[in-house]
């Protein structure tokens, strides 16, 4: 059924295309074989091709609408069903683009090892938390950023989630997290505790942990704290790219986690659709690119 599902809102999208935009699309697709959006739902619904389900779940899951119910159902079936790795990683970051809060809570288990021995998984689980917003999350992210047995790349990555919430357990686990033997960790944890308190100490655990109680004595230690927007990928164009001008190039803006956004502002995939462009600053958002 999720494949009729899924196949049928790809044809209505793709003929709801016309005119001299699908004359255009023709023209690109004829140079560059970019697959329509009813082939790319295919691929994501193929079962025998792994690699097919995890390309055709990326071009779902960025495409402008991608965010339609069909497609965050089957992001959901992929995260708690699928076997492969590479598959599984690929829905996750699609759940965590396209999701609601709750999802936080079907992705955070598979950042643990104890769930899964996937570093691939794992590192796409913590990087989903980033984007949403779920206190009940939390203490997985504490637990994975402080696991001495863990990846520095997954616990680099839960020191960055770990910015949006402002609570003493967090500030503790990041403070402890400067001790840790990788120098990507440290950062990401000085980071985080800048942006969660305002100041600045560097990688100097000592002077955190002198100036965090004697914040929290006074009830102030969150007081000059500042928004927390999720990173995004962002890179400087090549030579081609500025002579291939029609494509546009365009970056997914850096914004606030599903979950801390106000209720007139547009789900992340409308806002991306809208135009906006930008990327990873992690204080505020950038229109680089």
């Amino acid at each position: 059924m999720m494949r009729q599902i899924v196949l049928a809102a790809a044809c209505c999208i793709g003929a709801g295309l016309s005119g001299c935009v699908m004359d255009d699309l023709d023209d690109i697709t004829g140079v560059f074989d970019v697959p329509t959006p009813g082939e790319a739902a295919r691929w994501a619904l193929d079962q025998h091709d792994p690699d097919r389900r995890r390309e055709g779940l990326v071009l779902l899951s960025t495409a402008t609408f991608g965010g339609a119910d069909v497609y965050v159902d089957l992001y959901r079936d992929y995260v708690e069903n699928d076997p492969d790795p590479l598959v599984k990683s690929a829905a996750i970051a699609a759940l965590a683009r396209h999701g609601t809060p709750q999802d936080a809570l079907l992705i955070a288990p598979w950042s643990q090892r104890s769930v899964t021995e996937s570093v691939t998984i794992r590192w796409a689980a913590v990087l989903g938390l980033q984007r949403i917003h779920n206190p009940d999350v939390v203490s997985i992210l504490v637990d994975v950023a402080i696991n001495p047995q863990e990846k520095s790349e997954v616990r680099s990555a839960a020191c960055v989630a770990m910015g949006q919430y402002a609570e003493d357990r967090v500030v503790q686990a990041l403070i402890t997290s400067l001790d840790a033997r990788e120098l990507s960790i440290n950062v990401d944890a000085a980071e985080s505790l800048s942006l969660l308190t305002g100041q600045s100490f560097g990688l100097d655990h000592t002077a955190w942990q002198h100036w965090y109680v004697g914040a929290s004595a006074k009830g102030n230690a969150f007081a000059g704290g500042r928004e927390y927007f999720y990173p995004t990928y962002t890179r400087d164009s090549v030579w081609w790219e500025y002579a291939a001008f029609w494509l546009d190039e365009n970056y997914e803006p850096s914004l606030r986690p599903v979950g801390l956004k106000d209720s007139s502002e547009r789900q992340t995939w409308d806002d991306f659709d809208a135009g906006s462009s930008g990327a990873g600053d992690r204080s505020e958002p950038t229109n680089d690119g």
